[in-house]
């Protein structure tokens, strides 16, 4: 196991890490920057520079950090001295600017979706080994509590059905129209479905067989359903929405009795007894010591702390840029499979 030590403890190496965070949308205005905050003041993150094509928003962003300065060009961001940066930009922009640091000597996490293709995923994945550089992906639900709990208990018995809700009115803060674009990456199955269907993968395994339903008709899907099955039997459904309330929560059918969580991120686990873990569980990373998230902030300030101690060679990273590879073959095959209905009522909630 990593000798991690829990979130605010103080870091086991010196100096702090220099951070540059690249594209300061809502993502880095709510949890990137708060958590980098977190980092600065226990002595894990040093100086931390800010570059978005939107000056006033790199500014703004910065003003959270102590001592938070903007890098006025792109060519000023990968040619600084900063160790590592974090990638918090549009997908569509990841793999380029992925590789264009990497190509640099500079450490990376980049948020989700790494890229839009396996084949491109695959080949930074190798550069990083050439370069002997860390590529880190931010699928930041790994890192909560409930989602390590649910790993556990599902490698002690495999479920027979899964049914997974996740949607709600569209509330996300987000600074442009451009989000809603029909590129791959700002699509639902690309935005939310990719965290689902990499904590599925991370939970169950690569899943034989896939169908995708979406209501874009050449737009902007609002309502998703991803159908899945395992080798083993088992069969799982996924709805997402960014237009209704859907009555939210995954519930796991398992021989023994289900398994229900409300949220992933912030909410218990209800096991086949019925009863809530206790509130305040604590349930371990698979690998290391440090405990999962209770809070989505909690989870990004975890998942920061493992890149900042896997860039001082202290301990691995637990979300590897070879470790998301299948997630997005899977949604590419989702994509594949995807049959575009006219009647919106095949991917609405029932």
């Amino acid at each position: 196991m990593d000798a991690v030590r829990p979130l605010h403890a103080s870091p086991p190496w010196a100096p702090p890490v220099s951070v540059v965070l690249v594209g300061c949308g809502a993502v880095s205005r709510s949890y990137y920057a708060p958590a980098l905050v977190r980092l600065q003041a226990d002595g894990w993150v040093g100086a931390v520079r800010l570059f978005d094509t939107r000056l006033a928003q790199a500014t703004e962003v910065a003003a959270q950090l102590a001592a938070g300065t903007v890098a006025p060009t792109w060519d000023a961001v990968v040619g600084g001295a900063e160790e590592l940066a974090i990638i918090a930009s549009p997908p569509v922009v990841h793999a380029e600017q992925v590789q264009a640091l990497l190509e640099h000597g500079k450490h990376v996490l980049c948020e989700k979706p790494f890229t839009l293709d396996r084949a491109t995923a695959e080949s930074i994945a190798d550069l990083a080994r050439e370069r002997g550089l860390l590529c880190a992906v931010g699928m930041v639900r790994r890192f909560s509590r409930s989602a390590c709990l649910l790993r556990q208990l599902l490698a002690e018995e495999r479920p027979t059905r899964l049914v997974w809700h996740q949607g709600s009115p569209f509330r996300w803060p987000v600074d442009s129209p451009a989000y809603f674009a029909p590129e791959a990456g700002n699509r639902l199955l690309w935005d939310v479905g990719s965290h689902v269907v990499d904590l599925l993968i991370w939970w169950l395994g690569v899943p034989h067989a896939l169908a995708c339903r979406d209501d874009a008709m050449g737009g902007t899907a609002t309502n998703c359903l991803l159908e899945l099955a395992w080798p083993d039997g088992g069969s799982g459904e996924v709805r997402l929405s960014r237009e209704y309330d859907l009555p939210a929560g995954l519930v796991i059918e398992r021989g023994s009795g289900d398994l229900l969580c409300r949220d992933i991120v912030e909410a218990d686990v209800l096991k086949a007894s019925g009863e809530p873990a206790e509130p305040a569980f604590e349930q371990p990373i698979p690998g290391a010591l440090a405990p999962g998230g209770r809070t989505f902030l909690d989870c990004f300030a975890v998942q920061l702390q493992n890149v900042l101690t896997a860039v001082r060679a202290a301990a691995r990273p637990w979300v590897p840029a070879d470790d998301v590879l299948e997630g997005i073959g899977a949604l590419e095959a989702f994509a594949r499979a995807r049959a575009v209905r006219a009647d919106t009522r095949e991917a609405a909630p029932c």
